[in-house]
């Protein structure tokens, strides 16, 4: 087995070994479940002590993030599409499949995105849909999206809803027109935006889990709180994104104090997939700098288990000479709020001698 029972757990409490299907009672026991009543997930059955967390951990991440395809129709300011940084495509329906079916058999209490580093709407004609009603047909609990919301149109949502999304995050960034289509979302349409989102809330509480998304820039900060109080007054989730470079990408000023360094939230979160099948090394990773494996050839389950564990137990050690060099320098590690803190350190604590030498 790749876990032991912890000393607050019992053998029921943790993982099944490494390549044994999880029994139902277990899948029943972890897996989230959607009340749609309260548009809210019950997390009542997940793991909360810290050995449980860290066995759940150790097996897979909570979220898969992924790429029907790489594509987006506006050039947004927080985005590094704008250097870019790689190619764009779209994932093959064999290759999604192939994921899907792993990531079922293995973890489906995971919260798997369509989307990463593109814009899912723009793929709506080319799989997202089936994408998703596939999943949820072999037993995905949440299923989400994040968008910028210009193509959610009523069509669009009921389609969304017929496959069996589970979540969608807009991202706004603004409370007027002028910041919104000149200083953060270039090529978007605001009054289209509020349209759709406004459409959205009127049609889907109560089927669909939405959040509206600010992601703090140096263009936008001063629409924060007006915007926390605006969308306070409808039935959303309000989400705020601190600054981020994307691993030095941008360039908005983040004050960063190394010597407070802690192992980082990204890359213990997800586990990403590009459209063209690789896993790049943490969500930051737009670009791809360091490449952990190719789903073609590999299982997503292997490859967190087997390539990415290492970096999990350099930054839970605090190791960071051990790290790629980009992640060395990386300040984005304090703009995701960390999370089971006492859990991470387990992996430095359980981890195989050679790995901490």
């Amino acid at each position: 087995m790749i876990v032991s029972p912890g000393a607050t757990a019992t053998p029921e409490d943790t993982l099944p070994p490494l390549g044994e299907l999880p029994t139902q009672e277990y899948l029943e026991r972890y897996a989230l479940t959607y009340n749609a009543t309260e548009t809210n997930f019950l997390r009542s059955q997940e793991p909360k002590t810290p050995e449980e967390i860290y066995q759940r951990l150790r097996y897979f991440p909570n979220q898969v993030l992924l790429e029907t395809s790489s594509f987006c129709q506006l050039q947004c300011t927080m985005c590094a599409r704008q250097f870019n940084p790689r190619k764009w495509g779209r994932m093959d329906d064999t290759l999604a499949k192939k994921i899907i079916d792993d990531v079922m058999e293995k973890a489906p209490w995971v919260r798997m995105w369509f989307c990463y580093f593109g814009e899912p709407l723009v793929s709506k004609k080319i799989g997202l849909y089936d994408r998703i009603k596939y999943a949820k047909s072999k037993g995905l609990k949440r299923a989400a999206i994040n968008t910028n919301g210009n193509l959610l149109d009523d069509q669009c949502l009921d389609k969304l809803l017929d496959a069996g999304l589970d979540e969608v995050y807009i991202g706004i960034d603004a409370t007027t027109k002028e910041t919104y289509e000149q200083k953060v979302r270039i090529g978007g349409n605001f009054d289209v935006l509020m349209r759709n989102i406004h459409r959205a809330i009127e049609r889907a509480t109560g089927k669909l889990q939405i959040s509206v998304q600010f992601a703090v820039l140096d263009v936008n900060q001063h629409e924060l709180e007006e915007f926390k109080e605006y969308w306070s007054k409808f039935p959303v989730q309000v989400y705020v994104r601190p600054k981020m470079t994307w691993i030095n990408y941008l360039n908005d000023e983040i004050h960063t104090d190394f010597s407070k360094r802690h192992a980082c939230s990204w890359i213990f979160d997800s586990i990403n997939v590009n459209e063209d099948g690789r896993v790049p090394y943490c969500i930051n990773d737009w670009e791809g700098k360091h490449v952990h494996g190719d789903l073609h050839t590999e299982s997503i389950v292997d490859v967190w288990q087997n390539k990415v564990y290492p970096y999990l137990v350099a930054h839970a050690a605090g190791q960071w000479h051990k790290l790629p060099e980009f992640c060395q320098k990386c300040p984005d590690w304090q703009t995701k709020r960390p999370r089971h803190l006492d859990s991470i350190q387990l992996f430095a604590k359980n981890a195989e001698p050679d790995l901490l030498r």
